[in-house]
């Protein structure tokens, strides 16, 4: 079908024989044979492409200062043989440096994971305060109900009659002419009936 499209095939049949001009066309071998009929239909396949120009070599000599045509190598300076000294395990020895920039970046380390923290855990925080407001709350409750059962509860009778009997009730003292006795025996003294 492919063929048959750019060949043109189905008008060239009464040119003459094709059968090896096509064989030679699809064959399979390695080396590619070349086709010798060019249709004149398909012309724009056979089109050669255009000469590819390859880029110039633009480079622009960069001349020496003063005129100069050689320059000297660079000569190396002279290699002092240092020795290599392991750094000792001795913290105190080893003097801090930048103390106060070390002091600010802990800081802000610190300012920086709180800040990441407060983020990370904002809900959680938020529930557990819910909570213990709630908790408080019903306390508050509680202790309000409380106070309103003992409103209810309260007898302005039995309320006199309390207050009346503590102003009535005798003091027995501890101490009788400036000695310590017991109750019973400061009751006798005073002349009241023991308990």
């Amino acid at each position: 079908m492919f063929f048959s499209r750019i060949f043109k095939l189905n008008s060239l049949k009464a040119v003459g024989d094709l059968g090896p001009i096509i064989k030679k066309c699809l064959c399979t071998q390695q080396q590619i044979p070349r086709v010798h009929c060019i249709p004149a239909l398909n012309s724009w396949i056979y089109q050669q492409n255009d000469k590819i120009i390859s880029p110039r070599n633009i480079s622009k000599k960069i001349e020496l200062p003063n005129g100069l045509t050689w320059v000297p190598p660079l000569i190396d300076p002279i290699k002092i043989p240092r020795e290599i000294i392991a750094p000792s395990t001795e913290t105190a020895d080893t003097p801090k440096e930048a103390v106060r920039m070390i002091v600010i970046r802990r800081k802000k380390m610190k300012r920086h994971k709180l800040r990441k923290l407060k983020k990370k855990m904002k809900f959680e925080w938020a529930k557990l305060k819910q909570k213990r407001e709630l908790r408080k709350e019903k306390a508050f409750q509680a202790v309000l109900i409380q106070q309103c059962k003992e409103a209810e509860s309260f007898s302005a009778d039995d309320y006199v009659k309390q207050k009346l009997d503590k102003l009535h009730e005798i003091v027995i003292p501890r101490y009788w002419k400036g000695k310590r006795y017991p109750e019973f025996l400061i009751r006798q003294k005073m002349g009241l009936p023991p308990k």
